[in-house]
């Protein structure tokens, strides 16, 4: 047997002293892109928001020629689509155990290290529902339109679908086109991508090269890159910011299509979905946030309720709440391609 100094054994001794805590919690759970930070905020005093969507209307309808002395006819075709966006609840509440808070000695603020994680939790929840939530096909009972749900009211290419094959770039270019860069400026745009599609977007334009026509084309055979360029990041693409979002993951193939919201990967080949947004107010077409409320809380997002006993517990608690719903004026400020497999990028 090992001599342990005074004691028998080295559990004899270490029960004479403790482990050392450090203060706080330690990250473990950490996203990238983060969507709601980005969006314009629209103060909301209602329940809900009503603007009016102007239906289009071909060029040849805008206007008549008349020849001389001839009769001018009187036009009335202009029409409108409403749109109302309701504001909806979300929240969350934990229980605070007096007996861990007037018993325990701790280094920690026991409520302000809750208070944190509540917060970490709600803006993960709100993050993910402002990609996927659906209020026709609810996860929840109350619950607003995401991405995916806006996206599906557009069509052509403002919402393409890659067939369960590999991204094209010239969709994103369509993509881009249609949402009318050329007339409305770059400004205030983001390519929102999952990190495996950046990834897959950064090796087309390095290493892997881009497939066209069944043979993969180097786009780097003229210029060897340097030990500091290799594996470099595209961050920009026709001059709008690629964005990688950990909020962007492994979809169900064929889903979010009209008949059922889009779905996060369940069985069979994982699928990923790319999203072009340009930001702005309401007013001018852009997509923003509606919060009601007013300033308030944590970091001006959150209301804080603090509770001093909860009923039939030993207890106080933290309640967050907020009121939100994401906004988009034009449809034509978003734009969707899905069903994108892992795979090497095509031109």
């Amino acid at each position: 047997m090992a001599v342990v100094g005074h004691w028998n054994t080295l559990s004899d001794a270490q029960e004479l002293t403790q482990s050392m805590l450090l203060k706080g919690v330690v990250r473990t759970v950490i996203e990238s892109g983060h969507l709601v930070p980005m969006m314009p905020v629209k103060q909301i005093t209602g329940k809900d928001i009503l603007y009016n969507r102007e239906d289009s209307w071909t060029a040849s309808d805008g206007a008549d020629f008349a020849a001389i002395r001839q009769q001018l006819s009187w036009s009335s075709d202009v029409t409108y689509t409403p749109v109302t966006v309701a504001l909806k609840r979300i929240y969350r509440q934990d229980p605070l155990d007096n007996f861990v808070m007037d018993t325990y000695g701790n280094i920690n603020d026991y409520r302000s290290v809750a208070i944190e994680q509540l917060t970490k939790r709600l803006v993960r929840f709100l993050e993910d529902r402002t990609v996927y939530g659906d209020l026709t096909y609810p996860l929840a009972t109350e619950e607003f339109d995401g991405l995916h749900a806006l996206a599906q009211e557009n069509s052509g290419n403002l919402d393409i679908d890659e067939g369960e094959g590999a991204l094209s770039l010239m969709n994103i270019r369509k993509a881009i086109t249609a949402m009318k860069v050329n007339t409305l400026g770059k400004g205030n745009m983001i390519i929102l991508v999952p990190p495996v599609l950046g990834d897959r977007i950064d090796a087309g334009y390095a290493e892997g090269g881009l497939v066209r026509t069944g043979v993969t084309h180097a786009m780097l055979q003229a210029t060897i890159p340097g030990v500091g360029q290799a594996g470099q990041e595209i961050s920009f693409f026709r001059g709008i910011p690629i964005v990688r979002s950990d909020f962007l993951v492994a979809e169900q193939a064929n889903t979010g299509v009209g008949s059922n919201a889009r779905a996060k990967n369940s069985s069979g080949t994982e699928q990923y979905s790319i999203f072009v947004i340009r930001f702005g107010q309401t007013e001018d077409g852009g997509l923003s946030m509606g919060v009601g409320g007013g300033e308030r809380g944590v970091d001006g997002m959150f209301r804080r309720t603090h509770f001093d006993k909860l009923e039939d517990y030993d207890s106080e608690g933290e309640r967050l709440t907020t009121y939100m719903a994401p906004l988009l004026g034009a449809g034509s400020s978003l734009a969707r391609i899905y069903d994108i497999t892992d795979a090497e990028v095509t031109a």
